[in-house]
């Protein structure tokens, strides 16, 4: 069989609607299915209090330049912004800090600076800042961050510094996810280095100045409506309200079938090709030696809040927690962090707190008050919460995939191919070009 000409794409995100444009753009008939009844999975909208709030993502990672380019491609150049200066904060049960500005993923570049000392002590910046000039030793490619970081930094930047980081980003405890799925070939770049304070300053330097990551004034969502047009200008067939049921090899062909609203009777789509665009536990459903992966979900609860007591932003534009804190892993005081929403929430707060949640029935707004007034050290009461929703997603957390046991005709997309954040699977999607 020649070039493949008809491709069925499954997922209506942002990995399958950039796979879907980029074929029809190269001459392909594609059809674009979406269980849902939206499209962008994770880059989506939501209203609240008469707030069009991002119901997932509600910012890009600047590395590579990959979204600067894409959200400039979409004709959204102008919306670009940048979240305030505010840092993030790290609650234990013990205390509560701002991280340093002077750090890559928690690993702090500058040991010494009076904000590092104040969290290490001196005793733990002198070890840390050894790591530049002690002998390396092994750094193997499958190393998982926590076991470099406490051999390289010591435990004190492992649980106070790099931990809370990387929960909050990858919701993965740093002793389990490998060094490799934060970016491929870091490892190598340790070695190379010689050191790892080393590498991460390579790494700080090689991004963008300004801010690590931006946002879009209205909400990140606009990206998915751009991709949605441009999906539409290039001839593709979307659908949504079309989960589908099965997807099984025919003689030289790949068979589709969907059973929806959005679609017929039990349709079936015959196509050359299928790309599949799903979250990871989805897709092994329909080929499970792809990889393995526990389906584990991530509860996004939004507040907006009558709260004068947070007008001054007491913990900056948010909250990572480390140890036993709250039920809630993380917050995101949305209204302290971006100006265009605060302009438009008009004296009220909007907050937004993540949870990692089992089931994805399980209700955790009961805990969102409670743990918002622990982590902003702002005493709330339920009687100030205007409206609350909760959201939950598949964790999208970094995952090995085997590559090798994808058969021929199918092509993996997002978080499918083990791809995590915005910017990597943009970047994936322009080297299929």
């Amino acid at each position: 069989m020649g070039s493949p000409t008809t491709h069925v794409v499954v997922g209506g995100g942002i990995a399958g609607l950039l796979a879907a444009r980029r074929l029809a753009r190269g001459g392909a008939t594609v059809t674009l299915l979406e269980a849902a009844d939206h499209w962008g999975g994770r880059v989506s909208s939501l209203e609240l209090d008469s707030l069009v709030l991002d119901a997932g993502a509600e910012s890009f990672a600047t590395r590579g330049g990959v979204m600067t380019a894409l959200v400039s491609e979409l004709g959204l150049e102008s919306a670009i912004v940048a979240p305030t200066s505010a840092p993030a904060w790290v609650v234990s049960p013990e205390r509560s800090y701002p991280l340093p500005a002077t750090g890559w993923l928690g690993i702090p570049l500058r040991p010494f600076e009076s904000e590092v000392r104040r969290i290490l002590g001196w005793r733990g910046a002198v070890r840390t800042l050894s790591d530049r000039w002690r002998s390396l030793g092994s750094v193997p490619d499958d190393i998982t961050v926590g076991a470099l970081v406490r051999d390289r930094l010591g435990d004190a930047v492992a649980d106070l510094l790099v931990a809370p980081v990387i929960a909050g980003v990858y919701s993965r405890s740093i002793d389990e996810i490998p060094l490799a799925s934060i970016a491929p070939g870091l490892p190598a770049e340790v070695r190379a280095a010689g050191s790892l304070i080393k590498a991460a300053t390579s790494r700080r330097k090689a991004s963008p100045g300004g801010s690590a990551v931006l946002g879009i004034e209205g909400g990140l969502a606009r990206l998915t409506g751009a991709l949605v047009s441009e999906c539409e200008a290039a001839g593709v067939r979307l659908f949504t309200n079309a989960r589908v049921a099965s997807i099984a090899p025919g003689t030289d062909d790949w068979r589709v079938v969907v059973d929806g609203a959005g679609v017929s009777g039990g349709a079936k789509f015959v196509a050359d090709a299928v790309v599949i665009a799903v979250p990871l536990p989805m897709a092994l459903q329909w080929f499970p030696d792809i990889g393995s992966d526990a389906a584990r979900y991530v509860a996004l609860v939004t507040l907006v809040l009558d709260a004068p007591a947070l007008d001054a932003a007491p913990r900056g534009t948010g909250v990572l927690t480390t140890g036993a804190v709250t039920r809630a892993k993380a917050l995101t005081h949305s209204t302290a962090k971006w100006p265009w929403l605060a302009a438009r929430a008009g004296g009220r707060h909007v907050v937004r707190l993540s949870y990692a949640v089992n089931d994805p029935e399980e209700s955790v707004i009961s805990y969102a008050v409670g743990d918002a007034s622990r982590l902003l050290g702002v005493p709330l009461e339920s009687w100030q919460v205007r409206a609350a929703t909760q959201v939950v997603w598949p964790d999208a957390g970094p995952v090995q995939v085997d590559l090798s046991r994808v058969p021929p005709g199918i092509e993996l997309a997002g978080s499918a191919a083990g791809l995590t954040g915005l910017a990597a699977i943009v970047a994936a999607d322009a080297q299929a070009r």
